[in-house]
């Protein structure tokens, strides 16, 4: 008994020793460069893996002992160690950290890490960077920015869409794009058509250009972009991020008083470049050798070409620049407001935007209205809460795009100099052209528009308790919920539809996304850690899509699906449901030699019914040598990475059973027919037979990498090769036709790729006024199709056109345009026949692959101060495309090329001499022959010729500010004047509108298609930006 008395007195007294070495420390971390205060700055115990984070105010209490040395380390500052003495109060201002050693970013799932600590590739651009941009789109503000990344636009028009790939394409016909996240939370950014279910081909051909959905979110709102790359960065996301993800990152609020910023910003867009007309020759033909102009209001059967005689030869007819009347300079407009504050408990930002656009193609427009707010609040010690929510509201008006003779482009090209687009009206109101082919650009910008009007809600809440020093729970609920409501109109008289027609489309979203994240960090005898984070996630997409349709309008004008005689309706829902558990665990040694791991057990509604859920799992390492290096003034850090993760793809809903459908039956040229018909209804079993063995496409990528900063961090280095071979890919087999059944979606063949990712960066010059940074990427992603499966030679990516299209065949690259070719010689020489043509070889074949060789992109950035310089040059080697449009006016005699017709032409090649042996082509062929059948696409022609190289080099962004600093005074606090360019230059030698252009959008895996695109544009801006 005494001796458990005297154990417990004992230990009693021990407790009170120590507690009498332990003491509360306060205190407040404050920036260097404005004094103001760090919130969320992390307050570590040296060795313990204990310690705290500042609160909204920069302040922070602690428990410690006499001795303790205290860390505190924040992203972009120099961490800092102070040893606790007899003081009770340590304050801390951080220095900017210009060597970026201890970088944080943003991974999956929201996860914060040290940069150094990552054995895979991330790449990170600044908000700022995007509103340089000018975009209104945020995948298009990314262009030539990061490593590894390709951004394609499909035009110059407002609310076009955006396409977006990492490291090139992963499936054949499932969406090749990443996942986009906005504060932790996935987000829709699909590109939808407005089409019939019985609809017989891609409608990406014609229509117009849609919007992707990420365009509903406002730059100025991000504060970082984090890009990762591939399964080895996103494996925690599974099958919906086989392709990497994009994770954005909004502003949050500053404690302190009420901090107002406004800014506006008034641009500028002009046509960046078109194809190069002829305004010599009028519309006509050659008869018996002679040019005849044959006007439309003069003949009965009048003719598209421009093979007519010398404008300047014609009594009353005088020439027209059709194009560069009807293109007018487009505006956008843009007001920013936001306000920030807080306390030591709560803080808040608030924003609200407003952007006007007016496109450079007339009755265009694109108006975008968000609002966010987004609240931080420490409910106790240990809890914390956040919330974030937006709304937005986008609406516009577009116009008809691509293979469309209610189309823009298509009329305007083919218009002959001899006819003035102007006078569009007849005495009807109905289109006046100078055929009846085609509708007027005028008229059909007035009377055939395309209307769409987004409400969108993106949100979500999320608590963090923090159990004890070492561990915290995390729980997120998110949202994502939209309507899109679209109208159609071809009013009557229109060519594809004379008697009108309306489409009424609505499209709901909606995407409830949820996780739960218990998250722990330990450090031993200061030389291990292990960082911690288990969890699950739980997500459900509901899609409706209602169509409706209605065709010969009785009382013109009155655009009411009540005014049709027919009408056609359907409707599609998609529910899909997914469920994952998931770990991430991180061991560090000595904070140089880090080994993770990750894994994601994924149960999935789109998986087969054999075998419902799959496993991700990942491990990466990095080693930062130079901690073992003596320090020296050449190399400042030096790490050695590497990655292997497997990732996928999820099947699309539905297509592991068999149902019925309508059926629909085309000859090819029309739209064909279905159900309902003649007022009958009826469901067909689908010829798509269902697998219920369907699992997701599985991606396994390897990647090693090297990161180098030398001179102090002046200049840095980031290399990485990766290797990802996609295999299991999703296919539609063809079967038997004894089986009943054309085809089964079934997992087969394989596809790789593989390249270079390289990031340079540099302080040119670095002193206390003027600094000059660079930043260089280079990308080189080769890609080769491996397998198809049995019985399967060669993909078609989509329905194309049936003189072009986009196949996976097997030793090419995925999405080779196949296409009539010329017959060559084993040197390669065109052969040449009697007629004076080249002879079309009796096989189509590869002509060409799309996608670029390599691309690169070059900032620099200047400051003097208070003076920002800012210059972004963007460069693209290779990737074809086929240019169907210049081909067309080629034809027709549009072409500024095809106004050297008085002479005769002979095309280089080899040709019979009658014995079999092949001499040099001396026979000269007419001006018409040689535009109609060889460069263009009459009869005879091949379609290797209207395919050419979409090589640039531009001048993406231009930018100067300068920032007053007003101190001291009590209303405003700064002032910032910005001038901007876009797309100011460019130089390639493609013949069409700018080459990065897309027929199909980013709905669409096509790629490399323009046949009467719209062009895109350049852009200048001026704007003021004023904080209160």
């Amino acid at each position: 008994m005494k001796r458990g008395l005297l154990l417990w007195l004992l230990v009693a007294i021990s407790v009170m020793h120590a507690a009498a070495q332990t003491r509360t420390i306060t205190g407040t971390v404050k920036d260097s460069k404005g004094n103001s205060p760090i919130p969320g700055v992390s307050v570590a115990v040296k060795g313990k893996g204990t310690g705290t984070s500042t609160g909204p105010t920069g302040t922070y209490k602690l428990q410690v002992a006499n001795g303790t040395t205290l860390v505190f380390s924040f992203i972009g500052y120099t961490s800092q160690e102070v040893v606790v003495g007899d003081q009770n109060v340590v304050d801390i201002t951080l220095e900017e950290d210009k060597k970026q050693l201890n970088e944080v970013v943003v991974t999956a799932l929201g996860i914060t890490r040290e940069k150094k600590s990552l054995g895979y590739n991330v790449q990170s651009v600044k908000g700022e960077d995007l509103v340089r941009a000018g975009e209104n789109n945020i995948i298009e503000s990314l262009s030539s920015k990061a490593a590894g990344v390709q951004v394609i636009g499909s035009g110059g028009t407002p609310g076009a869409s955006s396409k977006i790939l990492i490291r090139g394409n992963s499936t054949f016909t499932g969406n090749n794009q990443p996942l986009i996240v906005i504060d932790g939370v996935p987000v829709d950014n699909s590109t939808n058509s407005t089409v019939s279910q019985t609809y017989p081909y891609n409608a990406n051909l014609q229509g117009v250009n849609n919007s992707n959905r990420a365009l509903d979110i406002n730059p100025d709102d991000i504060a970082s972009v984090t890009i990762l790359k591939g399964p080895s960065a996103a494996a925690l996301y599974g099958a919906r991020a086989g392709n990497g993800a994009i994770i954005y990152t909004t502003k949050r609020g500053k404690a302190g008083s009420v901090h107002v910023t406004y800014d506006f910003n008034a641009g500028f867009d002009k046509v960046s470049q078109l194809p190069k007309e002829q305004h010599i020759y009028a519309q006509g033909s050659i008869k018996n050798g002679v040019p005849v102009y044959l006007p439309n209001f003069t003949t009965t059967a009048p003719v598209v070409e421009s093979w007519g005689p010398k404008i300047s030869s014609l009594n009353g007819v005088t020439a027209h620049d059709n194009t560069k009347d009807f293109f007018q300079t487009g505006t956008n407009f843009t007001h920013n407001v936001s306000a920030t504050g807080g306390n030591d408990v709560s803080t808040y930002r608030i924003s609200l935007s407003r952007a006007d656009q007016k496109g450079i193609v007339p009755n265009t427009n694109f108006y975008r209205t968000s609002v966010r707010a987004n609240f931080d609040t420490k409910v106790t010690q240990r809890l914390s809460m956040n919330a974030s929510m937006s709304y937005a509201a986008t609406e516009g008006t577009k116009a008809q795009n691509g293979s469309n003779t209610s189309g823009v482009m298509l009329p305007l090209m083919r218009t002959p100099a001899s006819f003035d687009l102007k006078d569009y009206l007849k005495p009807d109101g109905s289109s006046k052209n100078f055929v009846n082919n085609y509708d007027n650009p005028y008229w059909t910008t007035a009377n055939n528009p395309f209307q769409d009007k987004v409400d969108r809600f993106v949100g979500n809440i999320g608590a963090n308790y923090e159990i004890n020093n070492w561990l915290k729970a995390t729980y997120k609920l998110g949202a994502d919920v939209y309507t899109d409501g679209r109208k159609q109109i071809f009013a009557i008289g229109s060519n594809g539809y004379p008697t009108g027609q309306l489409e009424e489309n609505t499209i709901r979203n909606r995407q409830y996304y949820s996780d739960l994240i218990l998250s722990g960090h330990k450090e031993f005898n200061e030389k291990y850690s292990i960082t911690a984070n288990v969890g699950g996630n739980v997500t459900q997409t509901q899609t409706q899509n209602l169509y409706g349709r209605g065709t010969d309008l009785s009382i013109p004008n009155y655009n009411n699906l009540g005014n049709a005689s027919t009408l056609y309706s359907d409707e599609a829902t998609v529910l899909t449901r997914s469920s994952a558990l998931f770990y991430d665990v991180q061991f560090g040694y000595k904070n140089m030699l880090f080994i993770g791991t990750t894994g994601r057990n994924e149960w999935s509604s789109t998986f087969g019914l054999h075998k419902n859920n799959f496993f991700y799992p990942s491990v990466n390492a990095s080693f930062v040598f130079t901690d073992l290096v003596p320090k020296n003034d050449i190399l400042t850090y030096g790490k050695l990475r590497g990655a292997i993760a497997r990732g996928g793809l999820a099947p699309d809903p539905y297509t592991s059973l068999t149902y019925y459908v309508k059926p629909y039956f085309a000859d090819g040229f029309t739209d064909g027919n279905s159900f309902p018909f003649q007022k009958q209804n009826g469901f067909v079993y689908n010829n798509v037979i269902g697998n219920a063995n369907l699992k997701p496409q599985t991606a396994v990528e390897k990647e090693i990498g090297l990161d180098l900063k030398f001179f102090d961090a002046r200049l840095n280095v980031e290399a990485t090769y990766y290797h990802k071979k996609t295999s299991d890919l999703l296919v539609r087999r063809p079967l038997a036709g004894s089986s009943g059944f054309q085809k089964i979606v079934d997992n087969t063949g394989a596809m790789v790729n593989k390249g270079w990712e390289i990031s340079l960066s540099g302080d040119v010059i670095r002193s206390r006024d003027f600094n000059w940074n660079i930043n260089i990427n280079f990308t080189r992603n080769k890609n080769e199709v491996l397998e198809l499966g049995e019985g399967v030679s060669e993909i078609d990516v989509e329905p194309a056109f049936t003189s072009i299209g986009s196949f996976a065949i097997v030793g090419k690259p995925y999405g080779a345009l196949y296409a009539s070719r010329w017959k060559r010689t084993d040197k390669g020489e065109l052969i040449i026949g009697s007629n004076g043509l080249p002879i079309v070889d009796a096989q189509n074949g590869n002509i060409g692959n799309p996608f670029p060789d390599w691309t690169a992109g070059a900032r620099s950035t200047f400051n003097y101060k208070g003076i920002t310089l800012g210059v972004l040059f963007d460069i693209r080697q290779g990737g074809k495309i086929w240019n169907g449009t210049i081909a067309r006016m080629h034809q027709l005699g549009r072409t500024e090329e095809s106004a050297d017709r008085e002479r005769t032409y002979v095309i280089p090649g080899v040709t019979d001499d009658g014995t079999g042996k092949l001499i040099p082509n001396t026979q000269a062929i007419t001006a018409e022959k040689y535009f109609k059948s060889y460069l263009g696409d009459g009869a005879g022609s091949a379609t290797e010729n209207a395919v050419y190289d979409g090589s640039w080099v531009r001048l993406r962004e231009v930018s100067l500010s300068y920032r007053w600093n007003l101190k001291g005074q009590k209303i405003i606090r700064f002032i910032e004047l910005t001038g901007t360019g876009r797309n100011l230059w460019l130089s390639t030698k493609y013949p069409g509108v700018d080459p990065e252009t897309s027929l199909t959008g980013a709905g669409s895996n096509l790629t490399g298609f323009d046949y009467f695109n719209n062009p895109g544009t350049k852009s200048y801006a001026i704007g003021v930006k004023l904080g209160l």
